[in-house]
This record gives structure tokens, C-alpha cells and sequence, in this order.
């Protein structure tokens, strides 16, 4: 018996390793490449989630996923406006997800919810119902809300996605949102037990999956390894013991590397673990590596770019020649 090889959605993050000045050349150049889809994040204090997804929808035909907008930052019935406003303009092309955020970034705020995953169910509750176009009367631990009703409720109503990790998150996600985002770092060991999670909490076949990656490629393995590694090391060694390290079962090693100095820790990294943790290498280890992220449950695979001062438009142009035709390519097949 065969079984073809599944093809994942491809998509590329903007707004972080890219200025607003650059973010629009990046997007078209990225729709111009053949990718098949934008993702947006609002990771403060770079750009705004809501303002670079309506430029970017303004500016491409491409379907334009936001992954993600921290409960915390926004009451829902503001997010909600803001939501329909977008997929009133460009109808079926508009993805919104929320989650938790940064803590550190939320602490620096004074906004971190006591009850992080209460915020995100209730959110994601409330944002559903006001883009229905029904009444939303709650008093929630998050926030309260009373008779609040959309006068513009979008047709048809954008899929709602929770940027989760852990395991009550992503049941909860499984049983309340139309898809999850899965951060950074993201291998194949944890996307199949994330998928786990999501199934045992309800998540039925249509529920997507979107795993982030970062993202080099070069002419050889081990120079497109050096050029992620210190942006690696920056979203590994922040938080080293998380629910990805564990089910890769790296986490003690990557806490004792947190405890040295940055530069010693990031030269210490296994070229192992960047190459199960990211997309890295030369065109055709990048094409294997997505399609064996797929295999374990993405439906859809964000890359995310190291950054440059031209915003990526070499590295979106160079996957357009190098990387792209090799995922269109008929697949083999495995016994």
C-alpha cells in the first residue's frame, strides 16, 4: 500500500523582521514568490497586528492569517470591531487569531491576565458570537460585556484560530477555535502531540493547524545553520523548559545552556536541535524538512525570516527560484 506525500500550505510571518516601510515590498514579493499565505503577529514593540494585516490585504490577493493578538491588549468587542471591519472589506481572505502573549511584554504593560487561559476561552467565546451579529451580555473573569452588538457583522464570519502551546490551552483549543497557531520551534515531536491535545479536546478534521518556523536557507547546511543560530538561540534559551522542548526531550539541556553566558550558549546549541526545531539548510533539506512537518499534522507551515536590512526580499526571492519549485514537485511515495 502507497501513500502520497501531503504538500503543506506555505506562508511567511511579516511585521517582526520587518520595519513598516518594508513590509508591504516584502508581502508582494512573497505573493510574486508563490507562497500561499501571510501571517501577521503583534509582538510588541514592533508593529501593530490589526494595522500591517489591512495593508497587507489591501496590497495582495493572498489570504491574510492574524497569529497573534494577546487577549490582554484589546476588550473584545473592540477586537471584534476591528475584525469585521477587515473581512467586511476583503471577504473570505481574513484569519484572526488571539492568545496569551509574551508575559514579559505584558508585565511591561501591567496587563498579563491572572487567568490566562479563562482570557483566551472567553475571548475567543465573545469574539464568535459579536461576528455572528448577536447580542453579547457577559461578566466574565477577563472582561464584561452588556448588549453589545456589531451594527457591520461580517459575511462570511473569518476563522477564528488560539495561538496555544501547552496541554489544557490546546485542548481548550481543540474544542473552541477553528484552528491553532503553534509558536516558533515547533518540530515534529511536539506538532504530533499537539495534534493529540487538539483531537482530545474536540478538534474535529477541519480544525488547522499553522506551525511557525524559522527559517534559513543556503547554499550548504552548516552556513544556513550559522545564520539562524543566534535568532534560534534568542527563542530557545528565553524560555528553554516549554511544552515543544519537552516533547523533544531537550528540555533539562536547554535550561543548564540558559545559564551560561548568551554567545557561549548559542555556540553550544546541537546542529540537531536546529535541525528539528527549524527549517534550515540547503533548498532540498528545507523541502524535505516542510513536508515532514506536514506529515506530523501542519496544515499550514509560517515561515519566519532572519533578519536583514532589506526585510527578507532576498531570502523571499531566493526561495522563489531555489526552494518553492521543489515543493511542486510531484512527491514520492512510501511504502
Amino acid at each position: 500500500m502507497t501513500a502520497t506525500a501531503r504538500r503543506p500550505r506555505l506562508g511567511v510571518v511579516l511585521g517582526s523582521s520587518q520595519s513598516p516601510a518594508q513590509v508591504v515590498a516584502a508581502a508582494q514579493v512573497a505573493e510574486s514568490a508563490g507562497f500561499d499565505e501571510l501571517w501577521v503577529g503583534e509582538d510588541y514593540f514592533f508593529t501593530g497586528a490589526i494595522a500591517t494585516a489591512g495593508a497587507l490585504l489591501a496590497a495582495t490577493e493572498l489570504p491574510v492569517g492574524i497569529g497573534i493578538v494577546p487577549t490582554a491588549s484589546r476588550h473584545p468587542a473592540l477586537l471584534a470591531m476591528e475584525v469585521a471591519t477587515l473581512a467586511g472589506i476583503y471577504p473570505g481572505r481574513l484569519t484572526a487569531g488571539v492568545g496569551v502573549g509574551v508575559p514579559d511584554w505584558l508585565d511591561a504593560m501591567r496587563i498579563r491576565p491572572a487567568a490566562a487561559l479563562t482570557a483566551v476561552r472567553e475571548t475567543l467565546t465573545g469574539l464568535r458570537t459579536l461576528l455572528r451579529g448577536e447580542s453579547l451580555t457577559i461578566e466574565g473573569r477577563s472582561y464584561a460585556a452588556d448588549g453589545i452588538r456589531l451594527e457591520h457583522p461580517p459575511a462570511p464570519v473569518p476563522p477564528l484560530y488560539a495561538g496555544v502551546g501547552g496541554p489544557k490551552a490546546l485542548r481548550m483549543a481543540g474544542g473552541t477555535a477553528d484552528g491553532t497557531v503553534l509558536s516558533v520551534l515547533a518540530g515534529t515531536e511536539y506538532i504530533r502531540w499537539a495534534v493529540a491535545q487538539l483531537q482530545a479536546g474536540g478538534a474535529g478534521p477541519d480544525h488547522q493547524v499553522v506551525a511557525y518556523a524559522l527559517c534559513s536557507v543556503g547554499p550548504d547546511a552548516a552556513t544556513a545553520r550559522d545564520r539562524l543560530r543566534e535568532l534560534f538561540g534568542l527563542y530557545l534559551l528565553t524560555g528553554p523548559r516549554n511544552p515543544m522542548t519537552e516533547a523533544h526531550g531537550i528540555a533539562d539541556e536547554a535550561a543548564a545552556l540558559a545559564e551560561l553566558d548568551f554567545a557561549d550558549a548559542v555556540a553550544k546549541i546541537p546542529d540537531a536541535w536546529l535541525d528539528e526545531l527549524a527549517v534550515v539548510g540547503t533548498p532540498a533539506d528545507c523541502a524535505r524538512r516542510l513536508t515532514e512537518l506536514a506529515g506530523a499534522g501542519a496544515d499550514s507551515i509560517a515561515l519566519c525570516l532572519v533578519p536583514d536590512d532589506d526585510g527578507g526580499l532576498a531570502q523571499l526571492r531566493s526561495m522563489a527560484t531555489d526552494l518553492l519549485p521543489l515543493l511542486r514537485e510531484p512527491q514520492g511515495t512510501t511504502a
